[in-house]
């Protein structure tokens, strides 16, 4: 088994893979989860962009952000 997903043999079918578990990334409106060609899934945090004071893929879990802002219901992500 693959941290975060289900390997499968190969030639068996596609892998399924979930997403990182991202602590208050995964309740803030500055995430983006950014997916690669390998299947893989990356937190990216949108605000890196404009202030360098957060990183643009933190480690994770993460537990405690300055820039920390919650979604509200119906509000689509960058």
């Amino acid at each position: 088994m693959e941290a975060g997903g289900i390997a499968q043999a190969a030639g068996a079918g596609p892998r399924k893979v979930s997403k990182p578990v991202a602590g208050l990334c995964d309740r803030c409106r500055h995430q983006r989860l950014v997916h690669n060609t390998r299947d893989s899934v990356f937190s990216l945090c949108e605000r890196s962009r404009t202030d360098p004071a957060y990183p643009r893929y933190p480690r994770l879990p993460v537990e405690a952000c300055a820039g920390f802002e919650p979604t509200t219901a119906g509000e689509e992500r960058p």
